[in-house]
């Protein structure tokens, strides 16, 4: 049983949510040959506040940008 997991600095919406769930699913099936039903996507929305890159909050770098 596949298990992908997914983390996005901010949210997504249900739209977006629905076309990952189905383009992971089939990158995953094409590659290791499993059926549809066995493979598990979760998604998590995080906060910008607490995902940071090079050692930098992303909400700090956003604010900064503006």
């Amino acid at each position: 049983m596949p298990v992908v997991h997914l983390a996005n600095a901010g949210p997504l919406s249900l739209e977006q949510r629905r076309q990952l769930a189905d383009a992971l699913t089939t990158v995953v099936c094409n590659v290791t040959g499993k059926p549809r039903g066995s493979v598990y996507v979760r998604m998590d929305e995080v906060p910008r506040d607490h995902f940071a890159v090079g050692g930098e909050l992303l909400a700090d770098r956003d604010a900064r940008s503006k």
